[in-house]
């Protein structure tokens, strides 16, 4: 589902503190933290509730400092005022100057019983691993008593030399009470909070779109779009065989999902230029403009416009996964292939801009996993218009998507077929 933004309305806030505070509660009894128990509305000073809808919550602050992130349907983070990595004010530091007590193994138990207490083992946190310790700092001769103990996630992220931070903790040096914790590993995540009241949407986030949404579409009548489309199956099938795309030739009407072609706006007009959205039925999608097919996605391509991916975990962890194998090309080859494959489909590679570097994404990484994909784009320099871009699978050494903007680059136009059928709906 797209992010919706939410206007946040008194009721909605109060319901919203109203169903998180017993978790709160609970959370802050289970790890014995420094504050009233329980912990009620009494007590909050002050709750800003989260305007969106892929993070259900809000941020609590108690009336004794301590402050607490609710989201993902759990206790995210906890914040006493005596903590002294989250302190603003350097001025302050001398208040936490202290005696050191306790040994770096007593801190880790005790970071370890809180993960078991808050139901999680440490496999779950990767907190099963070599920590990351901070022993107390010195300063000005000084001990300030305080560790911190962080846990890196490996099998996550986007770069295996910079894991994602998995859990950490900041415990007194002193008395092994827990000053700040803070949660980021999806495992912990659980069900949203399910209010009974709906908030206002105001607005939708960024969200990918299909290629040309932009432009206005004068829809055409099912008999226009059924013999426009028998007019350019020949440039289709000859498309796929040219490009030497993994689709089956030869490609036959009933290869194509006729139900979402015949849908409105996928067959239409745009500036008196007839453009057609093809999907196949095995899922492959084309998209045909100014005489051409601009445009190919093949059904396992990671990035299709105007599909909707998942944000949250698992779902965006899951989606990730279909994507891992081997790296069998470099990027050079990738790009290689792209500029070859242009070539074979007529276009001078000058005409589209493919002469000069492209831009390049990938193959990646999620955790200790290599995402087999590679992402090249040709676009004017400070953001300007994308000319072509395309999506190679560096493992099986295929294209799995190329795209050539038509309206960027008006000499490739060519002439469509004539159609001697009425375009206009209803005759």
């Amino acid at each position: 589902m797209p992010i919706e933004f939410f206007q946040i309305t008194a009721a909605y806030s109060n319901a919203m503190l109203v169903a998180i505070m017993p978790h709160v509660s609970d959370f802050a009894k289970k790890l014995d933290l420094p504050t009233p128990q329980p912990v009620n509305i009494s007590q909050v000073r002050r709750f800003n509730c989260f305007p969106r809808s892929d993070h259900i919550g809000g941020r609590i602050i108690l009336t004794n400092g301590c402050a607490f992130i609710f989201d993902h349907g759990r206790v995210e983070n906890f914040e006493s005022p005596h903590s002294y990595y989250y302190l603003q004010d350097p001025d302050l530091i001398p208040k936490f100057y202290g005696p050191v007590k306790l040994t770096p193994t007593q801190v880790l138990q005790i970071a370890h019983q809180a993960i078991k207490k808050l139901g999680y083992t440490d496999a779950m946190l990767s907190a099963d691993r070599p920590p990351q310790i901070t022993p107390p700092p010195q300063n000005e001769g000084h001990f300030i008593a305080r560790y911190r103990i962080r846990w890196y996630d490996p099998t996550r992220g986007h770069d295996p030399n910079n894991p994602p931070l998995s859990i950490e903790f900041e415990v007194d040096a002193a008395t092994g009470q827990i000053q700040m914790l803070n949660m980021l590993n999806p495992n912990t995540y659980r069900p949203d909070l399910n209010l009974n009241i709906r908030p206002l949407v105001i607005g939708n986030g960024p969200q990918s779109m299909p290629v040309g949404s932009g432009w206005a579409i004068t829809p055409v009548s099912q008999e226009y779009a059924k013999a426009f489309l028998k007019a350019i199956m020949p440039q289709l099938d000859d498309f796929v065989k040219t490009s030497g795309i993994l689709v089956k030739t030869p490609i036959a009407i009933n290869d194509v999902d006729m139900t979402k072609y015949l849908a409105e706006y996928n067959c239409g007009f745009v500036e008196g230029d007839p453009r057609a959205f093809i999907d196949m039925q095995n899922g492959s999608r084309f998209l045909y403009s100014h005489g051409q097919i601009i445009a190919f996605y093949a059904p396992d391509v990671m990035k299709l416009p105007g599909r909707d991916n998942p944000h949250t975990f698992p779902g965006y962890e899951e989606f990730q996964a279909q994507f891992y194998g081997p790296i069998n090309m470099t990027t050079n080859e990738a790009v290689a292939l792209v500029r070859q494959t242009i070539r074979k489909l007529g276009y001078s590679e000058k005409a589209l801009h493919v002469d000069q570097p492209p831009r390049t994404y990938g193959p990646g990484w999620w955790g200790t996993n290599r995402i087999a994909r590679c992402s090249v784009e040709w676009r004017e320099a400070n953001d300007g218009p994308t000319y072509v871009n395309a999506e190679v699978d560096v493992a099986k050494k295929s294209l799995k998507s190329l795209y050539i903007n038509d309206h960027a680059i008006t000499d490739i136009w060519r002439q469509p077929p004539k159609i001697n059928v009425s375009a206009s709906v209803g005759k």
